[in-house]
């Protein structure tokens, strides 16, 4: 099995091969440093801070408010990330692990987090003109391209258990 399965308690339970693991091991140590602003990459910024204002005096203002608890927030989901994903047990190449919901809500941020830096790194500014496939000769591309599936896999497990209307 691979995937992200949902669970009757709110949490998911995650089945990915040793390989993919080690990726996504390798991005909270290469994403930690733009989200924190230690790195700088043009694009990177714009993408992850959208603006509040057409105003740019008020925009400054609302950047003032707000960015510090914002990358607060979004550092604390990429370390339950990273913390999470040295969890679980690993037997035959593959690992599993369970996430309760407050840990699958932390991968959806830090993943969500990653989509938007590979996104900008990459010059993606539409969705439409990502929706073909990933660039097999682009690392950056395939791993964009993953991220988006196991995001997709995370929200349809997270969702079966919303309660119905």
């Amino acid at each position: 099995m691979r995937g992200i399965v949902a669970r009757a308690d709110g949490g998911v339970t995650v089945h990915l091969s040793a390989r993919e693991r080690d990726l996504l091991r390798s991005l909270p140590g290469q994403l930690r440093p733009l989200l924190a602003g230690e790195a700088e990459a043009p694009t990177v910024s714009s993408r992850l801070f959208s603006r509040g204002y057409e105003d740019n005096e008020l925009e400054a203002e609302y950047h003032s408010l707000v960015a510090e608890d914002v990358v607060s927030q979004r550092l604390a989901a990429m370390d339950a990330f990273a913390v999470t994903l040295e969890e679980g047990s690993q037997r035959g190449g593959r690992w599993r692990t369970e996430l309760d919901a407050e840990a699958a809500t932390a991968w959806l941020s830090a993943i969500n987090d990653g989509r938007l830096i590979l996104g900008a790194l990459l010059g993606v500014t539409d969705e439409s003109a990502w929706e073909q496939h990933a660039d097999d000769e682009n690392p950056t591309s395939i791993v964009l391209y993953y991220l988006g599936w196991l995001q997709e896999e995370l929200v349809a497990a997270l969702t079966t258990a919303l309660p119905e209307d």
